[in-house]
C-alpha cells in the first residue's frame, strides 16, 4: 500500500508539471479554439477518416457538440465530409491539406520548442529523461492491457 501510494503521489505530480510543460510550448502555435483545435489533432493522430460517432467516443463530446465545431471547421477549410460508404447515415470527416498543414506546423514548432528546452539539460540528464518517459510511456500501456 505504501509503494501504491507514493506511485499515486508522483503520477498525480506529474499530471500539471507534463500539461504545464505542454501548455508552454504549445503556446501560440494554434488560432483555432480550444474545441476545434482537440478535434483537428484527434482526427491527424488517427492517420484516418472518422465518422462523428468516432470523434464523439474519442474526446468524450456530445455528438450534438460536436457538429458545430465540425462544421465551422469545415468552413475554415480545415476538414471534408464525404458519405461513410459502408454506412449511408454517416459522413466520413477527415482533414484539408490545411488542416493537415496547421497541425504539422504546431507539431514542428513544439519539437523545436522542447528541443531548446532539452539543451538547458546535462548530456547525463538528457538521458535520464529519455530513460524515464520512454518508461513511463512503456509502463502506463501495460497498466492498460
Amino acid at each position: 500500500i505504501c509503494m501504491i501510494n507514493e506511485i499515486a503521489k508522483e503520477y498525480i505530480a506529474l499530471i500539471p508539471n507534463l500539461f504545464g510543460s505542454f501548455k508552454e510550448l504549445n503556446k501560440g502555435a494554434v488560432h483555432l479554439s480550444h474545441m476545434q483545435n482537440h478535434v483537428i489533432e484527434y482526427i491527424f493522430m488517427q492517420q484516418r477518416p472518422l465518422n462523428l460517432k468516432e470523434i464523439s467516443a474519442g474526446l468524450g463530446i456530445a455528438k450534438q457538440q460536436l457538429t458545430n465545431i465540425i462544421s465551422d471547421l469545415e468552413t475554415g477549410g480545415y476538414l471534408n465530409k464525404v458519405p461513410d460508404t459502408k454506412d449511408k447515415r454517416a459522413v466520413l470527416i477527415s482533414l484539408t491539406p490545411a488542416g493537415k498543414e496547421i497541425e504539422e506546423k504546431k507539431w514542428a514548432e513544439l519539437y523545436q520548442k522542447l528541443s531548446m528546452n532539452v539543451t538547458k539539460l546535462s548530456e547525463e540528464e538528457q538521458r535520464d529523461l529519455s530513460f524515464a518517459l520512454h518508461k513511463v510511456n512503456v509502463l502506463l500501456r501495460k497498466m492498460e492491457e
